[in-house]
């Protein structure tokens, strides 16, 4: 089984490079030569602070050849299979350096492609962020500081994988008003949003979903995360669009001068 990796480099723009379906066995690209890295700070916010960029690489994983896959992360870190297979990234979801032992970041190393694997091996910090078929890994320490959410968007025909209980009642209004063939896509990018802002803040969802406001227009905004002793949290949220089969949000609380960096290219 091949696999693919893309180092993004996130831009205002939407990406119009799409990531394989993972129902079909990726072909391998060769390589386009990185270019230098445009800033994605904001200057006009934070004049003084020259942001620190974290690189982040996102995975697609092909379905295996072999004929059926173990969905179960646990069967593939404790050796009983070899395959890194499309429903393993939904276990790897959450996981970083620390949770998992010697063994099994040898096993997942060995199966990443080499450019992913070296920067992992050379990082005293990774987080590992994945839905089915796709896997977002964060390299360095200042990842810590930062959320991230990637989520599958489902077919129009197919029943909602996102409810609506987790949006306020505006963004219940801005979703009934949509199309019906992007109203799946809407929730998505909805609720990708607060999970990294929740995040980002180290809340994780000790917080209702319903309590944050994220039904900003453009792909970048700030949202307020409830705090303790009654305090909000301004959160940088952004979404960046590398396919469309998946909503990806990255968040930053305020004003910390970190940022993903940037540089696209297919291993």
């Amino acid at each position: 089984m091949e696999t693919n990796a893309a180092l993004l480099e996130l831009c205002p723009e939407p990406l119009d490079q799409d990531v394989p379906d993972p129902r079909h066995h990726l072909v391998r690209t060769p390589p386009a030569p990185l270019a230098p890295a445009p800033s994605t700070a904001h200057p006009h916010d934070h004049p003084d602070a020259a942001a620190v960029p974290v690189p982040i690489f996102v995975v697609p994983i092909a379905s295996p050849t072999a004929p059926s896959a173990v969905s179960a992360v646990s069967s593939a870190l404790d050796g009983s299979t070899s395959l890194l297979s499309p429903d393993n990234c939904l276990g790897l979801n959450g996981h970083s350096r620390a949770t998992l032992d010697g063994a099994s970041r040898n096993w997942l190393l060995a199966r990443l492609p080499d450019r992913v694997a070296t920067a992992m091996a050379a990082a005293t910090h990774w987080e590992l962020y994945g839905t089915r078929g796709l896997l977002v890994v964060a390299c360095g320490e200042d990842a810590r500081r930062m959320g991230f959410s990637v989520e599958s968007v489902r077919r129009e025909t197919a029943a909602p994988s996102t409810p609506y209980e987790v949006l306020t009642a505006r963004e219940a209004q801005l979703a009934a008003t949509c199309p019906a063939a992007e109203r799946e896509r809407l929730i998505t990018r909805f609720w990708v949003r607060k999970d990294a802002a929740m995040q980002a803040v180290g809340r994780g969802l000790s917080i209702a979903p319903e309590r944050i406001e994220a039904g900003f227009s453009t792909d970048h905004g700030t949202v307020s995360v409830p705090g303790p002793y009654g305090l909000e949290v301004p959160v940088s949220v952004r979404n960046f669009a590398f396919a469309a089969s998946y909503e990806f949000a990255v968040a930053t609380a305020e004003p910390l001068p970190i940022a993903p960096s940037f540089a696209y290219s297919v291993t």
